[in-house]
């Protein structure tokens, strides 16, 4: 019952998103105020990075992990972590660009790549169409991990950005806490590699500052010093943990999802003031609304986008409401009350 009342307010919650974006004219990207916005254009990046499974160049990637579990008497795949990343992106049309923050959003793209990874069946060289699977097991434990430290790191901007932007937030603490965000953000490569940056160690112990304990400001002083001499020595750049890469045990379903450079997307979120502008005519950025959480990316037509949604929302109601009903039912007949 408890699982019906959750799949009926998501399907509510679904719809209203539908509705908002049925209610959106899309626009053109010059004309886009602040608020909530509908465009269509090309996505272009000057950055681009390589896909995990497909080894494809992309502007953004997601991808969904499942296991397969085996109970006492069922079994199927239940989803493990969602794995993001990527640079933020401008969708451009006949009238301007504008930044995409992809982070937050929600896709409606077709699947680049699915693959069936078992531990138990052995590891497989390299595949003509992407990775090994020995390479995709160790990519499962990265993702959890990057899973983690992501969504905290995106936590932590977001804080970040509205304490500065009501100015309070002191620039020392603020110093440490971008350093903090940053080592969130190198921990799962840590974890791949067995590499620890001194570089992110030495920022995020400066920007401590001087304690106020002489003796823990004695450390953080030692600390500072011995990174300083492995930098300057130029023999050992890095801190080795001697932790190799680990390997997921069990049987796991990858499917990629891509945002290329070069293809017509639909977006339809908030327009908000871009922090990092790098010009004049790049001033507005659309993201995930404070307030509005609607943010959908779509390669489909924007009617035929809409129209998913709203079947899906009516899906998530109907298939909600009757398992809500049919458990009310089963315990009113259990209690001798129908």
């Amino acid at each position: 019952m408890g699982l019906g009342i959750y799949t009926f307010y998501k399907g509510i919650r679904s719809f209203r998103e539908y509705k908002v974006l049925e209610d959106t004219p899309r626009m053109p990207i010059r004309s886009v105020p602040m608020g909530f916005v509908h465009i269509h254009g090309k996505a272009e990046s000057a950055q681009v990075l390589t896909s995990p499974i497909s080894k494809t160049a992309c502007c953004f990637y997601r991808v969904e992990i499942d296991q397969w579990k085996s109970h006492d008497r069922s079994h199927g795949w239940e989803h493990l972590c969602t794995d993001a990343d990527g640079y933020k992106f401008y969708v451009a049309d006949e009238t301007a660009r504008v930044q995409i923050d992809a982070h937050d959003a929600e896709y409606d793209l077709p699947p680049t790549q699915e693959r069936v990874v078992d531990s138990r069946a052995g590891a497989t060289g390299g595949t003509v169409a992407g990775t090994g699977d020995s390479d995709l097991l160790s990519y499962v434990t990265y993702a959890q991990a990057h899973h983690i430290t992501d969504s905290v790191s995106h936590w932590l901007g977001n804080k970040l950005d509205q304490k500065i932007e009501h100015g309070s937030l002191d620039p020392a603490k603020q110093q440490g806490l971008e350093a903090f965000r940053q080592l969130l953000q190198a921990a799962p490569n840590i974890q791949k590699t067995g590499q620890l940056p001194v570089g992110l160690m030495e920022k995020v112990l400066a920007a401590r500052g001087p304690l106020a304990d002489p003796e823990k400001e004695a450390r953080r002083q030692f600390a500072l010093e011995h990174i300083r001499q492995m930098q300057s020595s130029g023999t050992m750049p890095e801190i080795l943990l001697h932790q190799p890469s680990q390997v997921a045990q069990g049987r796991f379903r990858l499917r990629e999802y891509l945002v290329l450079p070069g293809q017509q997307y639909f977006v339809s979120g908030t327009c908000v003031e871009n922090p990092q502008p790098q010009d004049a005519h790049d001033r507005n950025l659309i993201a995930k609304g404070r307030h509005d959480g609607t943010f959908l990316i779509s390669s489909r037509p924007d009617q035929q986008a809409t129209s998913a949604v709203g079947k899906g929302s009516l899906k998530q109601v109907l298939i909600g409401l009757g398992l809500t009903l049919g458990c009310l039912a089963l315990l009113l007949w259990h209690w001798n009350l129908y």
